[in-house]
Parts: C-alpha cells; structure tokens; sequence
C-alpha cells in the first residue's frame, strides 16, 4: 500500500508541474505582443505534447463498430483460447504438471498484445517517413 501511494503522489507531482509549465507557456505567449514568442516552437510542442487528443477526436467516431468487423476477430479469438487450453491441458497431464484456465487465459491474453504489435510498427515506420519529409516550421 505504501508502493502504492507512493507511486500515487509521484504521478501527481509530474501532473501538476506538467500543467504548470503548460500555463506558463500561455502565459508568455499570451502576453507576447505579437503572438509568437518562440518563433512557432510552441505550437510545436503543443502538437507534439497534446496530438494526441486531436488523433482521437477525429479517428474514434469514424471507427467501425459494426458487428462484421469484430464478430471474427472475437471468434478467432475464442476459437485459439479453446484449442490452445485444450492442447495445454493434454500436455500439463503427460508432463504432470498443473495446468488450468486461468493460465490459458493469461496466456491467450498476449494474441490481443501481439495483433496490436502488429499494426503499431508498421505505423510506427510509416508515420516516421512522412514526418521526415514535413516541414515542421516555416519563417518568414
């Protein structure tokens, strides 16, 4: 419990200076006369720290929650967790071993990890060569 708390208060600590800095730098660019006072590095960091939200305020609604999409996916899913615990099983029992569903759970729980994986790399390498070609900053 006292990890916990710990852990807890350190977190805090970084939110509250984290937001703090972020106030300083409307601040100074709010009382800046003209508007730009780091030259559009601080719409720079603003993107970088804070892009995020605009990602997911334009890609979560356009998302497909349409049951043909997942219904598959969760199939296979059930489908792989049914035959591996059963493999496993067979294998715990000729080894004489403990085997049971919740370690076939937790094993199965890595497929959704590794899908995910799957497609953060490539666009993880794809985002990477069209940032390399942006002009992150124009001045005049």
């Amino acid at each position: 419990m006292k990890y916990v708390e710990l852990f807890l208060r350190v977190l805090g600590v970084i939110a509250v200076i984290c937001v703090g800095l972020i106030l300083l730098l409307e601040l100074v660019v709010g009382l800046s006369p003209f508007g730009l006072a780091f030259g559009g590095y601080d719409l720079l960091a603003a993107r970088l720290s804070g892009g995020f939200w605009f990602f997911f305020r334009e890609n979560v609604p356009a998302m497909s929650w349409d049951a043909g999409t997942w219904a598959p996916g969760l199939g296979a899913f059930l489908l792989a967790f049914a035959v591996g615990h059963r493999f496993l099983k067979s294998w715990a029992v000729r080894t004489r071993r403990y085997w049971s569903f919740a370690s076939s759970f937790c094993l199965v729980l890595t497929i959704p990890v590794l899908f995910v994986v799957a497609f953060i790399v490539p666009g993880v390498l794809l985002q990477w060569e069209i940032l390399r070609h942006v002009p992150w900053l124009e001045v005049h």
